[in-house]
């Protein structure tokens, strides 16, 4: 069973990405940034929606901090993000990076998602990597 904390930020993360307009991209960084959380909880929360929730949620204008798609990742019909963000008017250079990111991505803060910037609880589980920068409480 999911923490309450997981459960509050696959809601907040959810509600962001299902702000991002089509033609627009946000990283999960800058997500990760808004919920104070790392990036790769942003993208494992993204790479583990059930079909559903990937048929009707644009997981795929989140990317990576440099614009790079990674490991290929595909929608509920099967349709890969790649082909997803094409459709969009996305263009890709040699290296797989989205060759518009600057001009496409869009600021988390200004997105019409109504999720507060967050700080982590005290309480919260702490993992080893932010244990070293956690300051003593």
């Amino acid at each position: 069973m999911p923490s309450p904390f997981f459960a509050r930020i696959k809601g907040d993360v959810l509600a962001i990405v299902a702000s991002v307009p089509a033609g627009r991209v946000v990283t999960y960084a800058a997500i990760g940034a808004h919920l104070d959380v790392m990036p790769r909880h942003v993208a494992y929360i993204l790479a583990q929606l059930p079909g559903i929730e990937k048929a009707t949620l644009p997981w795929h204008r989140a990317v990576a901090a440099d614009g790079r798609l990674g490991v290929p990742k595909a929608g509920a019909d099967g349709e890969s993000q790649r082909a997803l963000l094409a459709t969009e008017g996305a263009a890709f250079d040699p290296d797989g990076r989205i060759s518009d990111f600057v001009a496409r991505q869009v600021e988390v803060a200004a997105l019409p998602h109504g999720v507060p910037r967050q700080t982590r609880p005290a309480d919260a589980p702490v993992t080893p990597s932010r244990q070293a920068r956690r300051p003593a409480r």
